[in-house]
């Protein structure tokens, strides 16, 4: 069992319960418990983003809780990169809320082995990510309403491009804009990272009983 006065270091705590104890974390012991910790000891961190923070030079908890989210956010967007930051600290929600959760958006990125080096190669390249956000937004039955464009320049340089668009179902409305977004990428500089990201209304917020037009999902 863990104890924790969120939830986040109650979730952690559960693990140093193990197997049939009870441990409690709060603000007081948090750092002096986790802060030397590698960042994929925390809940929500797994390897791939334990990695994605040691790039940025942040091995440990206690690095990441002293971070400043901002800094996070040309890496992890700007709702992720604050969490990532607020995670380290511990800190949260402390009510239990048994709301289904929702996505509020879909994302999909592509490393490339070889850095792209032409608009050609990027055009097919966002057009490719495109197709598979727009695959899981479809699930969703919600339109679009904002696109981000991640994009990193070698050999690690990233930024983050977005803009919010009039609330659409049409797959070619949001090519068309995820292009445009591409045409703001600085010329004549290598690419090794893209990444696409298409926001959706929450469920509460779309037009009710709106039916796809045709160009639609």
């Amino acid at each position: 069992m863990g104890i924790g006065d969120t939830l986040v270091r109650a979730k952690v705590a559960t693990g140093f319960g193990k197997p049939a104890g009870i441990f409690r974390l709060t603000a007081a012991n948090w750092l002096d418990v986790m802060g030397p910790r590698p960042t994929k000891d925390l809940w929500g961190v797994g390897a791939k983003v334990s990695a994605r923070l040691a790039k940025l030079g942040i091995t440990t908890v206690a690095e990441l809780a002293a971070s400043d989210p901002q800094y996070l956010i040309p890496e992890f967007g700007p709702r992720m990169g604050p969490w990532y930051a607020e995670l380290g600290r511990g800190d949260g929600a402390s009510v239990v809320d048994d709301t289904p959760w929702v996505a509020r958006g879909h994302s999909r990125e592509t490393t490339f082995q070889r850095d792209l080096t032409d608009s050609a190669q990027v055009e097919d390249a966002v057009r490719e990510l495109a197709a598979h956000v727009l695959q899981d937004v479809a699930a969703e039955g919600r339109p679009v309403i904002g696109l981000t464009l991640k994009v990193r320049y070698a050999p690690f340089i990233t930024k983050t491009y977005a803009h919010k668009i009039a609330e659409t179902f049409d797959r070619s409305e949001v090519l068309a804009r995820a292009l445009d977004l591409a045409a703001g990428i600085e010329p004549d500089r290598p690419i090794r990272l893209l990444g696409l990201r298409a926001e959706m209304p929450m469920p509460d917020d779309s037009r009710k009983g709106h039916t796809p037009t045709r160009g639609g999902w």
